[in-house]
């Protein structure tokens, strides 16, 4: 029997923009309900649910109770596509048995189950929810969430809207959203009240996140496909972070959003040939603006807690550091804060949204001349390896714009690597990558030295300073250049395990 599903949009709000949903001219005028929620999350000691993906909850909305266990399924930047199944209690107590033939069925010992289950988290938030049908046969459920999570004894805000696709296709969902998000500040949420709630009780720490693997899989044989995935997992990459940037003083948060966001565009550059111009337009400028707010507040981020500190320490002069030290910081405040209200922005949260509706839309059929995806995975690698191949060999002449250039081609090849390796030998392509992030972080120092001396000139400090962190940058510099030009040799020198030995019959094809 096929599971009911729930198919919907999810979107938290800017601090504040609560009160402004209801005004947004695609709401305003459509008659709403109101209603206030308190819901129990439930699960083992051992956390046998969350292991699974599966959410189980008891929520109470005046007198009247409902359960419903919610198992994982697919969210691609906001949109959440997951069965569910929904039963009416009696009271505030789960009754299992109404669960059998569902995946909860299948957890370790569900016989003794109801034994072992606790709540781990409550929900409290009063609902406005309107319904709307935009077109013949599309029917949406519009839900402004208001509240709080508690778990472990701390609390965190929900404001958030939900876009619930009740019949029709998910564009009228992202119709909507892109028009609500026109007029209120908001962005896809990626995660569910319970991940957050989850999070918070401190079963799944609040930390950066890394890039994950991304795998193609051996089913996949199309580009345009293989596109989606990579700039899926860069998104999700992405954010998973973005809470931390908004929230918390960790640098490592920009960082990693920052990454994100560079592996998504590079991952949408290396699938360019493949995809129509027309359908990243909406949102590519967009996405390099973000990645410019997060470049600015990365750098420094990077000056004042590596740079900055060696440089004082060198130079060996505590007034003067102080000094120094302190009007740095309030530059880097600065720039956290001008790259808070990017992510917190119309602008990223449209940028966002635009995206999310790409990445779940279906590409056609390939043209009949199209590569398979490994030929067309062999060619950009290809490709990749002979630019970084001549930046090697003319390393010692470029000057500093030149290399920067040359560390952005390393950094795409790596991407490469990263997202089509996993077609030919998973090892090599791990070799490959980690000698090209080295040759990487070798140029970048490189280049930070010309970021970071230039900063240095902004705090306006004394000629003897600035003089001495000249010195001090040039020989920096010219040793990370030589750690970059012997890193460079030893990628170039792997062997490509990318090489395919031409197709015969396509090769005999006239």
């Amino acid at each position: 029997m096929t599971a009911p599903r729930e198919i919907e949009l999810k979107l938290v709000l800017a601090e504040g923009e609560a009160a402004r949903v209801p005004l947004a001219p695609a709401l305003a005028g459509h008659p709403a309900t109101k209603a206030r929620f308190v819901a129990y999350y439930f699960d083992t000691p051992e956390g046998a649910l969350a292991k699974r993906q599966l959410g189980l909850r008891l929520r109470r909305s005046g007198s009247r109770w409902r359960a419903t266990l919610k198992a994982g399924g697919t969210s691609a930047g906001g949109l959440h596509d997951r069965p569910e199944w929904e039963f009416p209690a009696s009271g505030p107590k789960l009754d299992l048995a109404r669960f059998a033939g569902t995946p909860l069925a299948d957890v370790p010992d569900a016989a003794t189950l109801h034994e072992r289950l606790a709540p781990v988290l409550v929900t409290e938030f009063r609902r406005t929810l309107w319904h709307l049908e935009p077109t013949p046969g599309s029917r949406l459920e519009v839900a402004l969430d208001e509240g709080r999570i508690l778990a472990a004894g701390r609390e965190a805000r929900i404001e958030e809207v939900e876009i619930e696709l009740l019949e029709g296709d998910a564009n009228a969902a992202f119709d909507l959203a892109e028009a609500l998000a026109g007029a209120v500040a908001m962005r896809p949420e990626p995660a569910s009240k319970l991940a957050r709630g989850l999070e918070l009780a401190g079963t799944a720490r609040s930390r950066p996140v890394r890039a994950p693997r991304v795998d193609l899989g051996p089913a996949c044989d199309d580009a345009r496909a293989a596109a989606r995935i990579a700039v899926a997992a860069a998104l999700a990459h992405g954010q998973a972070n973005e809470a931390g940037v908004l929230a918390s003083g960790d640098v490592e948060f920009v960082h990693q959003l920052r990454v994100g966001l560079r592996r998504l565009r590079s991952a949408l550059r290396l699938f360019g040939p493949v995809i129509d111009p027309a359908e990243t337009a909406p949102f590519a400028e967009d996405l390099r603006w973000s990645a410019n707010a997060l470049g600015a507040c990365r750098d420094w981020d990077v000056f004042v807690t590596g740079t900055l500190p060696s440089l004082l320490a060198a130079r060996g002069d505590p007034v003067e550091a102080k000094h120094v030290l302190g009007r740095a910081r309030e530059r880097q405040r600065e720039a956290r804060r001008a790259a808070r209200e990017a992510i917190a922005s119309t602008r990223y949260g449209l940028a966002m949204l635009r995206l999310a509706r790409w990445l779940s839309s279906v590409p056609g059929e390939p043209p009949p001349d199209a590569p398979g995806l490994k030929d067309f995975a062999s060619a950009c690698l290809r490709k990749g390896a002979r630019q970084v191949a001549r930046g090697e060999g003319a390393l010692a002449g470029l000057d500093a714009a030149a290399r920067h250039a040359l560390r952005i081609r390393v950094k795409r090849h790596r991407y490469a690597v990263e997202f089509l390796g996993g077609l030919f030998r998973r090892k090599e392509a791990t070799r490959h990558a980690r000698r090209l992030a080295r040759a990487q972080e070798d140029l970048g120092v490189a280049n930070d030295c010309a970021t970071a001396f230039a900063h240095v000139r902004e705090l306006d400090p004394s000629p003897e300073f600035v003089a001495f962190a000249q010195g001090w940058f040039a020989a920096r510099e010219a040793a990370s250049i030589e750690r970059a030009a012997r890193s460079l040799a030893r990628a170039a020198a792997l062997r490509r395990f990318w090489r395919r030995k031409p197709d015969p019959e396509a090769a005999a094809a006239p």
